[in-house]
């Protein structure tokens, strides 16, 4: 005769993904332990619906822990292409209405509208291999399909402006003339450079709120540093991040030598310098990631909560 089971109920059979999910939270939780704060990883392009899902997440995250015990710091992983501005403006919104504290980890890249988001942190990690990316909007694609980079649209029309303005023979000005107004959009021109302007603004406002915040004196005269020091260092960095022609590319990477710069002056923390950061930054991403790739999970955000696909 078999054995008894319990009083006739099966029991549950652990599962690979049961095991892999428990070494994810173990992971987090190591994070969580290192930098004293919530922990959470989003993988996916900034577009619309994402900065919901961000929402949903972190309040769930908040609502289920001890109000009198929980970290009132938040600390993201981050890797993404870009998206819209928009959509950084609300995800900001969501981590600062429930963490005074929040700082970003790139172990990999965060470009355009994600080095935006990056920028409002309190701090920065990153090593040798992260990296940032220039500013640029995104705009819905020609065939309708997902977003592009504007940068390029931006700085092609200026360039047949410049040529029609130096035609002094006017042979090729009508020929450019009908490719202008057949191909560049008056309203996707202005969508684009309003996108850009509001980035700038936005990083104008938090560098100095979050980033500065503890900047008290300059590194190299030890002269006081007051507010419109601060702001008018944000608007240099954001202009810099903002000129299409500086960095030719969307995909350009501006890597913790660049960010650290005479050119950009911005001080991130390199935790490739610290080996115990770095393996334990290190073993979280790549177990997340590795993760993802097993079932087949694009894009999607990880924390104490598990994994939600986006």
């Amino acid at each position: 005769m078999p054995p008894e089971r319990g009083g006739g109920k099966s029991l549950r059979k652990t599962k690979a993904n049961d095991i892999i999910e428990a070494c994810l939270l173990k992971a987090n939780e190591d994070v969580g332990t290192l930098f004293g704060a919530d922990v959470i990883l989003l993988r996916s392009p900034l577009l619309l619906g994402v900065d919901d899902a961000v929402r949903d997440y972190v309040e769930d995250l908040v609502i289920n822990q001890d109000q009198s015990k929980r970290s009132k710091k938040l600390c993201v992983f981050i890797e993404t292409s870009g998206g819209y501005i928009e959509v950084v403006e609300r995800i900001y919104s969501v981590f600062r209405k429930h963490y005074s504290e929040v700082i970003f980890v790139i172990p990999n890249f965060a470009y355009s509208a994600g080095t935006v988001l990056v920028l409002s942190g309190d701090e920065i990690y990153m090593d040798y291999y992260s990296v940032l990316g220039p500013i640029d909007p995104q705009i819905d694609g020609e065939d309708g399909n997902g977003s592009v980079p504007g940068i390029g649209y931006l700085v092609k029309f200026n360039e047949l402006v410049k040529q029609i303005n130096a035609d002094t023979t006017g042979a090729d000005t009508r020929a450019q003339m009908a490719y202008l107004v057949s191909k560049f959009d008056p309203a996707k021109l202005f969508f684009i450079e309003q996108a850009q302007a509001h980035a700038i603004e936005l990083l104008k406002e938090w560098l100095p709120k979050h980033k500065f915040k503890d900047w008290k004196v300059t590194t190299t005269s030890g002269v006081a540093v007051d507010a419109a020091m601060k702001k008018n260092r944000a608007d240099e960095i954001a202009q810099i991040l903002g000129k299409p022609e500086r960095w030719h590319s969307h995909g350009r990477g501006i890597g913790i030598k660049e960010l650290a710069s005479d050119e950009i002056k911005l001080v991130v923390k390199n935790y490739g310098d610290d080996p115990t950061q770095a393996k334990v930054i290190r073993e979280y991403y790549d177990l997340v990631m590795d993760y993802f790739g097993k079932v087949q999970a694009s894009n999607g955000i990880h924390g104490p909560l598990g994994v939600r696909r986006l």
